[in-house]
């Protein structure tokens, strides 16, 4: 019977949706997103055991016949899909633009560092920076930081360990967020670079891994405390030789403070 359900949709006169039911699960399928493999799966034990009232009644919303397929006006779904559509294209644009002001404060940043700290001539000479250059490392630096609060915001991804306070506290993009709301009053605060050497070692954890057993090696014997376990990943985006130039740079507070925010 779940084959005949399916092969409904291949009708010269389909319909737009299909439920299919077991004792375990419910499956809604609709006919404009089964070519992309789409559709809303319930899982009744899951859904039963949790004995809350609102995920019952959000299941009952979307599956029910009136909302499903209204006589006169959208269906629930297609209007969830519609606002969907429209928030991710706000939050798009936002990130654009977010996205390009960071660059430009990393940018001019590491300008003023080299030039003023450094003592390198940026503008001519030898060392003269190239802008396009600058530009890709500014971004890759940007995108570093857009995966790290993916995956630490995504748990069930099984990278970030943020269930453990050693990360959670100790390394994670997260807890530098907490910073942003900070007030930095003196000019030891705004011009330190706690964040950025936190970010740089964030990244080298990424990039490098860090293993319990080889720590434990590294002393003698395992170690007893809370520690944490990440895979090395070995990519582009957290290689420390693709930004040579921002290698050599020192943010301060008051920028990387700005570009978290």
């Amino acid at each position: 019977s779940t084959l005949q359900n399916l092969r409904a949709l291949g009708l010269s006169e389909p319909p737009r949706w299909v439920i299919v039911a077991s004792l375990t699960q419910m499956v809604l399928l609709d006919r404009s997103k089964w070519n992309q493999k789409r559709l809303l799966r319930f899982d009744l034990p899951e859904i039963f055991g949790r004995r809350d009232i609102t995920t019952l009644q959000a299941m009952a919303a979307l599956l029910h016949r009136d909302l499903i397929c209204p006589p006169d006006s959208l269906s629930l779904l297609d209007t969830l899909d519609e606002n969907s559509h429209r928030h991710a294209f706000a939050v798009s644009e936002d990130l654009k633009y977010a996205l390009r002001e960071s660059i430009e404060l990393i940018g001019n940043e590491a300008v003023y560092y080299l030039r003023e700290w450094r003592k390198k001539g940026v503008f001519s000479g030898e060392e003269k920076l190239d802008a396009g250059q600058l530009t890709e490392e500014c971004l890759r630096f940007m995108y570093r930081l857009l995966f790290l609060f993916y995956i630490e915001a995504r748990p069930e991804l099984g990278y970030a360990p943020m269930s453990l306070d050693a990360y959670r506290t100790g390394y994670s993009l997260e807890s530098l967020r907490e910073l942003e709301m900070t007030s930095l009053t003196t000019e030891e605060s705004q011009n330190g670079v706690y964040i950025h050497e936190s970010l740089n070692l964030l990244f080298k954890l990424i990039y490098e891994g860090f293993s319990p057993a080889q720590k434990g090696l590294q002393f003698g014997e395992a170690p007893q405390h809370d520690i944490f376990e990440m895979k090395a990943l070995k990519s582009h985006l957290f290689d420390p030789h693709r930004t040579p130039l921002l290698n050599r740079v020192k943010f301060c507070n008051s920028v990387l403070q700005q570009v978290i925010r």
